[in-house]
């Protein structure tokens, strides 16, 4: 009655593919989310504290 075609991939697939892809990226990002905060945090403070220390006599 109907063909199908069985080779390649069907744009479901893609889909279903690019979400988890997505979805993975977002889960590592939020678990990575405390230390990225503090590294820039302490990033942030040291060149703060380096900008202070510079004498322009």
């Amino acid at each position: 009655m109907f063909k199908t075609a069985k080779n390649g991939q069907s744009t479901l697939e893609y889909v279903i593919i690019l979400a988890a892809v997505v979805g993975a990226i977002i889960a590592v990002a939020a678990a990575l989310k405390p230390k990225i905060t503090a590294t820039y945090n302490t990033l942030g403070t040291t060149m703060q504290n380096k900008a202070g220390e510079v004498n322009f006599d």
